[in-house]
């Protein structure tokens, strides 16, 4: 008896490969893509937070109009601790110059001094906001009082950078008087503060009332005994030890940053009060923001996307096990006929769709994990990254996949439940077709009798099965609808000047994905419907009909049933991308180009042509014998 029943297990298996290949692709494809965005949230934020750690930056920056009061600044050494409170200053030169009035003018001169603005830190040379050196060259004749080494921010597309070794003055003209400062930058180096690579706004608006961007930054340490005695020392840096037990942006993070804040204010409450100082976390630093900023828009996408995804999953797993039961009518009244259970003739089918959806999720983990990097790589267009969090986060992929799993069993579960308990003879028997009505079409005498016979037999079969036709119209417009979504935003990426090369990025991801859901969706629902037809493609033969008649005879109702779902998935891939757009905060429905609705429909055809020359050669090996012999 076991050995009987291995025997047949085995041979379903052997017999169905296509389908249980397709489940595996099915999944391993949705799984992978859910779970791979999820993960890339998480590994981003992750990723963050381990840098913020290695490199101490400040969770506050009170700065102040003037500089900030020596007592002010021991009350929050006090709080946090010596080493946890760094006191510095920064000015902000345009063009080289600086107005400080009552007739007092800055400037700053030298090779790399430009028409932009030049943002000089000074600071002590604590533990607080550790940058990290790009390139270094010795110091060489540096000597006096009024002589300081300093570090540049590293170059990038805003950014000019100083040539390093090259002096820079920085001199305040008081009438006759004239002080000058020897500057000069002998390393290059990325400030945790500044990690973005464009787009890092300073503090002066422009006269659209927008920030003007840096074009140059310089840090200038302070030691004791050797100051500028100008320039105000109006910033004070606090890293918060509570704070660095937590990841940064999650919750736990934002409650004590809001409670450690009000702490903060509290001391500056009079200073806050008369408007000549502000306390400022990270959510103020472009860099810090526009990262998590990133993070959530490509964790919308997912959420928006992941539904859809998981829905075309779950409808085309469900459509593969509940015909494969039906195909497997017989063997299950063989199996009852030698006193097998029904448990235990449901439970070979229960181990198809637990081995289908298991493989599917395993390949999905790995490729989940390796869309996740890629998805961080991206972000190298954008920012200086740092290094690639080891933290697992498998919760996106968990949910993703127990959902399609659940969905599976569940599925196969009650559809076997109901037939392993009919009666041998009847499941013996093949399943009384439907009976024969006129279809909807018939009903409108002017159109229907302008097709030739064999139309009016394809339009008779496609729409004879209703619940067939609409999981497979449904299935099909759902994944088209998917591709234009992918599409849409690529769109508005390349050609609404929205978004990143990082987003860019993302957005050929998404619709890579998309399109092979696509691919697959169509031809697991066709391979299915051709299994199902074999009696009837057998008879075709034995009629006679020709090669290209026969597969002529499937193929027509293959492209009628996808050019259904393609032309309903324009309409909800509208819909689609208004929720995408509304959740992401850019793009434009009317923006979108003329060549993103016609490659949507375009994609879905190539890929149903593809899928029925790859099919063709199934179509004409039916065996005719096999198919044809009388159950009786």
């Amino acid at each position: 008896m076991v050995k009987t029943y291995l025997k047949t297990l085995r041979r379903m298996f052997a017999h169905h490969i296509t389908r249980l290949v397709s489940i595996i692709l099915m999944v391993l494809v949705s799984v992978g893509f859910s779970a791979g965005i999820g993960m890339a949230t998480e590994k981003m934020a992750y990723s963050l937070s381990d840098y913020y750690r290695s490199a101490n930056v400040s969770d506050f920056i009170v700065r102040g109009a003037e500089a900030i009061d020596a007592e002010k600044v021991e009350k929050l050494r006090e709080r946090y601790g010596e080493d946890s409170v760094a006191q510095g200053g920064v000015i902000e030169v345009k063009g080289g110059s600086l107005d400080l009035g009552m007739g007092a003018m800055l400037r700053l001169e030298g090779e790399g001094v430009g028409e932009g603005i030049t943002r000089i830190y000074f600071c002590g040379e604590g533990t607080i906001n550790r940058a990290e050196t790009v390139q270094a060259v010795p110091l060489e004749g540096g000597e006096g009082e009024r002589f300081f080494e300093a570090s540049a921010e590293r170059a990038n597309r805003d950014l000019k950078g100083f040539p390093l070794g090259k002096d820079v003055i920085l001199s305040l003209s008081m009438g006759p008087i004239s002080m000058d400062y020897t500057i000069r930058p002998t390393s290059s180096v990325v400030s945790p503060l500044h990690m973005a690579e464009y787009d890092d706004p300073s503090m002066t608006e422009g006269e659209d009332g927008e920030y003007e961007l840096l074009e140059n930054i310089l840090y200038v340490p302070v030691r004791e005994g050797k100051t500028i005695p100008f320039l105000p020392m109006n910033e004070v840096y606090v890293s918060v030890p509570e704070l660095k037990k937590t990841d940064l942006f999650f919750t736990p993070y934002e409650r004590a940053l809001e409670r450690e804040k009000a702490e903060i204010e509290e001391i500056f409450s009079e200073e806050i009060g008369a408007e000549t100082a502000a306390v400022l976390t990270l959510h103020e630093n472009f860099s810090f923001e526009s990262y998590n900023g990133y993070e959530g828009k490509i964790q919308d996408i997912g959420y928006v996307l992941t539904v859809v995804f998981l829905l075309v999953t779950l409808l085309v797993v469900l459509s593969t096990m509940t015909r494969l039961l039906e195909e497997e009518r017989g063997q299950i009244a063989c199996l009852q006929t030698l006193g097998y259970s029904p448990a235990r003739i449901l439970s070979k089918y229960l181990l198809f769709a637990l081995v289908g959806t298991l493989l599917g999720a395993v390949g999905a983990f790995f490729a989940s994990e390796g869309l996740a990097y890629i998805i961080y790589i991206n972000f190298k267009w954008n920012y200086v990254l740092p290094p690639y969090s080891s933290h697992i986060s498998p919760l996106f992929f968990i949910v993703s996949a127990a959902l399609i799993l659940a969905a599976a069993i569940a599925a196969t579960a009650i559809a076997g439940n109901g037939m392993t308990r009919q009666a041998p003879a009847v499941l013996l028997r093949p399943k009384a077709p439907r009976e024969g009505r006129k279809v909807i079409l018939e009903r409108i005498p002017i159109l229907w009798n302008r097709f030739s016979f064999k139309y009016k037999s394809t339009l008779r079969n496609v729409l004879r099965y209703r619940t067939r036709f609409a999981m497979t119209v449904v299935a099909v417009m759902a994944s088209t609808a998917l591709v234009l979504a992918g599409l849409a935003v690529l769109d508005a990426c390349l050609f609404q000047d929205i978004g990143t090369a990082a987003m860019l990025g993302v957005a050929v991801i998404v619709l890579v994905f998309a399109a092979l859901l696509n691919a697959v969706v169509i031809y697991t629902l066709t391979n299915i419907n051709i299994s199902e037809r074999k009696r009837e493609l057998a008879t075709l033969m034995v009629l006679g009909y020709h090669d290209n008649e026969v597969t002529g005879y499937v193929y027509r109702e293959i492209y009628i049933t996808s050019a259904v779902g393609i032309l309903l998935g324009i309409p909800l891939g509208a819909l689609l991308c208004l929720f995408v757009f509304e959740v992401m905060g850019f793009g434009a429905l009317s923006k979108m180009g003329w060549y993103t609705w016609l490659l949507a429909p375009l994609l879905s055809l190539i890929f149903t042509f593809l899928v029925a020359l790859i099919l063709r050669r199934k179509i004409l090996k039916t065996d005719m014998n096999d198919s044809l012999k009388a159950i009786e």
